[in-house]
């Protein structure tokens, strides 16, 4: 009977803990995804820019073969206006973290370890531990025969 009075209150808990870890994966989902557009958008303005760097770079060694007295300053300042523009999209995208900042759902595995231990605490066998020996028994049938 003891056990039918325990499952209110485990049912309760059991109902808290899993809405507090759906709030916690919620604001750590929202935080992972916040990084992720952050470094999504600047490394596409940093390969987008490195591209034509790159494109322009070769347009102004051409330019450079050819006699003209302008192609040359116009082509270089073209290179190296989205040579910058890349290096600001890669400095934009490594600045999403600040040092010492948790890993996305560090709280959430956090929480979890903690509340894997408590159970392990009041019952071994469900968090996979082999339940410890119980001092003073030794080895028999249930019924205490040896």
């Amino acid at each position: 009977m003891l056990a039918l009075e325990l499952i209110p209150r485990l049912t309760q808990a059991f109902l808290r803990h899993v809405f507090a870890y759906g709030e916690l994966l919620c604001e750590e989902s929202t935080a992972a995804w916040r990084l992720g557009r952050r470094r999504a958008l600047g490394w596409g303005v940093t390969c987008i820019g490195g591209l034509m760097a790159l494109v322009l770079g070769c347009l102004w060694v051409i330019a450079a073969t050819w006699n003209g007295p302008s192609r040359l300053v116009a082509v270089g300042s073209l290179c190296i206006g989205f040579g910058l523009v890349a290096v600001v999209g890669a400095l934009y995208a490594g600045g999403g973290r600040a040092s010492g900042a948790p890993r996305p759902f560090e709280r959430l595995r956090e929480e979890w370890r903690a509340d894997m231990r408590e159970i392990g605490r009041l019952d071994p066998t469900l968090t996979g531990q082999s339940p410890a020996p119980i001092s003073g028994i030794s080895g028999g049938d249930s019924a205490g025969h040896e």
